[in-house]
């Protein structure tokens, strides 16, 4: 083996530790990475921790502490315990604020009702449900997750809301709404009246979520309170509002932060559990802090990540780029820069426009996060791997990267295939075990042949909502309600699938949407978006066709789900999606047999020069490939070169 595929190997072993901390975490946005972009901190907080721990973020665009416990495919969904939700022994993140203020701190179900008696029903459809009032029913869904998760052996731990960029009008420090406290102008329904814009004295904390979140911990003995809340508007004000604008927040948003910012509030949170953990005098919530701060790793100078530098699957002579981020935190100067290089044929960029085999990364504050683009070696079969080399002053670290070439056109082609047409559900498959489809939550139309237009396909299969009345929560898509197409790999196999497409069209109005996952574990866990639509026009057929090189391991089952769900501020009915000619296909190839046990011969020793050529050589070859492969002519060794489009 050679000396950097020992490397790799060493580094999927020190990554690949089966965990034994599992941290679940609920809340919104502000947690997770969404399509523009913008990053979530839970999405960054697993560099701030061991191997030792796993993070699975369960927060959804949109929640509240109420849409998050209602909407039966979330909160229900972790309470079921399967293999990969909660269990007894793991810890669970509480995190809501920023969308219980939607009606200014009244709570949406309440409010609808009193204008509903007022006969205002020209507000009504204003009314956002998500909304709580932070002294009442934002308190009861933060203590229904304790106590359920509590039930379960699972340790809760309450965390304060990150704050908004909101500053004060001399931008020094963070507004009292910044920090979730709505006491300079709330709303409220008072002896059967509705009041807006009243105010009470800052010390009086009835309008701050953040307190409320304090004390509703308080009322357990084992669960403790984070204030990120407070220390997120700390650091804001010390990097200032032209900083937290132009690098911590996206553009002119002052809620959802680029990926410096989630860094940055990540290991804000990181320090705070090692801080409170240290301090902490009640013994029962020491405890649970100790569990996790002691697994905390707070690394100084340049990181990158993802950890795992594995870059998947390719065909021979396609161009394949993934991009890592390389972060500096509390570098040892002020300013300074940093190299990035990688080796044996692969290639480097900062802009995807000029590559080469290092790149120098400036940076002031002693504080960065950029995106680096890498351009796998695809120039020959099987795997080929890389040493990333990031260089500081005089430190000098290495991770491994690799990406594993097959052969286009090797194998037998097979699919499985629905064109859901004459009412039938069933499938048509060539090498695979296809199942017909299936739903959950959903019901097939009776009348199912739709004549669409411009679609060529004369027909589609109708799915409605099981009931036929489709509700007014729906934010995002609901994780039980789905379309489901499922195809066996058969033993002795390993399937690489190329191609999924399917049609879909929206009936009824212009308010459906949907989202379209592939995964392929039996529970779901390992979903990738292939496409969603958040405004389907009326009657117009979308063709959604997706290329891709994802394996599939003999008797191990590929899933495709489509997700329906309306965005309407009433109870709709008569709203339904049409699918049709649904299919996965990809190429079938035998299991490699295992390879023989090596047997040890004993030779007389002699002198030999052939470990030498061959390091010459490899040395040479993938020089070669770098500079004539890549340019199309040779390159000084650091130059910059244009890539060229490659077809896939």
């Amino acid at each position: 083996m050679t000396t950097i595929a020992c490397l790799f190997a060493a580094f999927s072993v020190a990554y690949s530790a089966g965990p034994h901390k599992k941290v679940h975490t609920i809340g919104d946005a502000t947690m997770l990475e969404d399509e523009s972009g913008r990053r979530g901190w839970v999405e960054m907080l697993p560099q701030y921790f061991t191997d030792n721990v796993v993070i699975d973020n369960r927060a959804k665009s949109g929640s509240s502490s109420k849409s998050y416990y209602v909407e039966a495919s979330l909160w229900q969904n972790l309470l079921k315990g399967g293999k990969y939700e909660m269990h007894e022994g793991d810890f669970l993140l509480i995190q809501f604020a920023h969308n219980d203020e939607k009606n200014n701190g009244a709570d949406g179900a309440e409010l609808k009702e009193y204008f509903s008696r007022q006969g205002a029903m020209h507000r009504v459809g204003g009314v956002d449900y998500r909304g709580t009032t932070p002294f009442d029913t934002y308190k009861e869904y933060i203590r229904h997750f304790i106590k359920e998760a509590k039930a379960m052996g699972v340790k809760p731990i309450v965390v304060g809301a990150i704050s908004r960029k909101d500053f004060t009008e001399d931008r020094k420090r963070i507004t009292r709404a910044g920090k979730h406290d709505l006491g300079e102008s709330f709303s409220v329904i008072r002896n059967k009246t509705f009041f807006e814009g009243k105010k009470v004295h800052p010390g009086d904390q009835t309008y701050d979520y953040t307190a409320a979140a304090k004390q509703v911990a308080g009322e357990f003995a084992d669960v403790p309170f984070i204030n990120l809340t407070e220390q997120t508007a700390i650091m804001y004000a010390k990097y200032g509002y032209s900083y937290c604008t132009s690098h911590l927040f996206a553009g002119n948003d002052k809620t959802h932060t680029t990926a410096l910012g989630a860094a940055l509030i990540a290991r804000e949170f990181a320090f705070m559990l090692k801080r409170q953990a240290s301090s902490e005098t009640n013994p029962k919530k020491k405890e649970v802090l100790q569990a996790l701060a002691n697994e905390v790793v707070i690394n100084k100078g340049v990181f990158v990540t993802p950890y795992n530098g594995d870059m998947g699957l390719a065909y021979v002579g396609s161009d394949v780029t993934k991009t890592f981020n390389v972060s500096g935190f509390d570098m040892p100067t002020e300013s300074g820069h940093v190299k990035i290089s990688v080796d044996n044929g692969f290639l480097i960029s900062l802009d995807k426009n000029q590559w080469s085999e290092s790149v120098d990364i400036k940076y002031t504050n002693s504080t960065f996060m950029t995106p680096v683009y890498v351009s796998a070696n695809t120039s020959k079969g099987g795997v080929v791997v890389s040493q990333l080399t990031t260089t500081y002053g005089t430190t000098t670290k290495t991770q491994a990267i690799k990406v594993e070439n097959i052969d286009k056109g090797v194998g037998e082609e097979a699919f499985a295939s629905w064109p859901l047409a004459n009412k039938s559900k069933a499938a048509i498959a060539r090498s695979l075990e296809a199942s017909e489809v299936t739903t959950s939550e959903m019901v097939i139309e009776k009348n199912t042949k739709i004549p669409v237009s411009p679609s060529n396909h004369r027909e589609m299969m109708l799915f409605n909502i099981d009931g036929e009345i489709w509700p007014t929560v729906d934010y995002d898509k609901v994780p039980t309600r789905y379309v489901e197409f499922k195809a066996k790999v058969p033993n002795g196999k390993i399937l690489t699938v190329s191609n999924v497409t399917l049609d879909i069209c929206g009936f009824g109005g212009n308010s459906g949407c949907y989202s379209v996952y592939l995964s392929t574990n039996d529970d779901f866990s390992n979903p990738e978006l292939l496409r969603e639509e958040k405004k389907i026009p009326k009657d117009k057929c979308f063709t959604i066709t997706k290329e891709m090189l994802k394996r599939v391991p003999q008797g191990q089952s590929i899933y495709l789900r489509v997700y329906p769900w309306l965005r309407v501020s009433e109870k709709s009915r008569g709203k339904t999606i049409g699918i049709s000619d649904v299919k996965i296909k990809g190429i079938l190839t035998d299991v490699p047999a295992p390879a023989p046990k090596k047997t040890t011969v004993r030779r007389p020793s002699s002198k030999s020069t052939s470990g030498t050529a061959s390091k010459t050589g490899s040395g040479t070859a993938s020089k070669t490939r770098s500079t004539a492969t890549k340019s199309g002519s040779a390159a000084p060794k650091g130059g910059a070169v244009k890539k060229p489009t490659v077809k896939k």
